[in-house]
């Protein structure tokens, strides 16, 4: 079962009785060399000077280069196509956010779309319409699933309103059904803009006929990234939902047993920086053994809409050294029975068209093939998604 691992935003395929592949964009690589090309070639127009002349200053006539350096390529999100050797995928590159699709037989890259303030929420291939469904996020706060052909050409909205609708997927056997997590926004009355989401629920979609159900709904709880198998059996992440500062129990209490144990960790988080860059060393000793990419005391990520304080990933007991902790719950329901846990700390999973489960925490990918135990498929540093064919 070959499976598509983002990790650190890169794109790994694994396949059983092959070496890891890391999936590189032609295009990527392209737009990266030519912005390394211009900032060489313009690079005397920038140069820092000893002092300034005339009237009007160099940085106005000739623009400045501050934050112009294009940061590396992130994949977002990745599935396969109509076989397991055509790979469609999201890519950032610089300000952009583009979809492409890589035919591997060929090692061929077909740019689909490649557009700036574009915000990407889920990507699903529908096998029996040919179609691409994506969740497209809007300068409004909200998000609307959208199907585009295999050329990438928008053949239209299939959802709208003021909600947030993402993490679109499959309907096995469906003739144009999906599946996707949905959540209501609040707005400020006079102004507008979004003041509240609400808890994810989870919606059941044909998009022929328009037809839409909602599967799962529980104010408790967000629901995301469902997913259907060939039995009719329902899967999903389920996590508590976040409240208001103010609407949190003993929130003022803990605030003031807390204050001064912040003002302490605030000085000596000022006070560590001042030593870095005057003294070069930090006034933190080594201490012990380290985990290079969790040893970010300012490092966060953000995952599944929550942002993630990689510091509480290292000393939280509720991460247990995984990047969601354990209240993110890998959920099923047969029927109308109740919910079943399969497993905790699970950020991503996807399901194969043989029925086998696959899901990380962040530091693994595990796979589960009938009733039998998971078994680890791969590891990598920070992973953010799984998809397999």
């Amino acid at each position: 079962m070959p499976s598509l691992v983002i990790a650190n935003g890169e794109l790994w395929l694994h396949a059983e009785g092959a070496a890891p592949l890391q999936i590189t964009s032609a295009f990527a690589r392209e737009v990266i060399e030519r912005d390394e090309r211009s900032r060489r070639s313009s690079s005397w127009k920038h140069a820092p000077r000893e002092q300034q002349t005339g009237v009007i200053p160099s940085h106005s006539l000739w623009g400045s280069q501050a934050g112009g350096i294009t940061a590396p390529p992130k994949f977002l999100h990745a599935c396969f196509g109509p076989d397991t050797q055509t790979v469609y995928y999201v890519q950032r590159v610089g300000e952009a956010v583009g979809l492409f699709c890589l035919h591997l037989a060929e090692q061929r890259e077909v740019r689909l779309f490649h557009k700036a303030k574009i915000d990407i929420r889920g990507l699903a291939y529908h096998p029996g319409q040919r179609h691409l469904i994506l969740g497209v996020g809007h300068e409004d706060g909200t998000a609307q699933i959208e199907v585009y052909d295999e050329e990438g050409t928008l053949k239209g909205a299939v959802t709208g309103g003021d909600s947030i609708d993402a993490a679109p997927s499959i309907v096995p056997g469906g003739h144009a059904t999906l599946l996707f997590q949905s959540s209501g926004v609040a707005r400020h009355a006079e102004r507008g803009f979004v003041t509240a989401v609400a808890h994810a629920t989870l919606c059941r979609l044909d998009y022929r006929s328009g037809n839409l159900e909602v599967l799962a709904d529980d104010a408790r709880f967000d629901f995301l990234a469902p997913r259907l198998d060939a039995t009719g059996a329902l899967y999903a992440i389920r996590r508590p939902i976040e409240k208001p500062a103010g609407e949190r129990a003993g929130g003022a209490l803990m605030d003031t047993l807390l204050f001064p144990v912040r003002l302490i960790k605030a000085v000596f988080g000022f006070l560590n920086v001042f030593s870095m860059i005057y003294g070069k060393e930090p006034l933190r000793s080594s201490g012990g053994p380290r985990t290079p990419e969790l040893d970010q005391d300012v490092g966060k990520i953000w995952l599944q809409g929550r942002l993630i304080d990689l510091q509480r990933v290292r000393d939280d007991p509720q991460y247990a050294g995984k990047l969601v902790p354990a209240s993110w719950e890998l959920v099923r329901r047969r029927g109308q029975g109740d919910w079943e846990v399969l497993a905790r700390h699970v950020l991503s999973f996807d399901l194969g068209a043989d029925g086998t489960l696959a899901y990380t925490n962040g530091k693994e990918v595990l796979v589960q093939r009938g009733d039998a135990a998971p078994a680890r498929l791969v590891q990598h540093d920070l992973i953010e998604a799984v998809s397999v064919g």
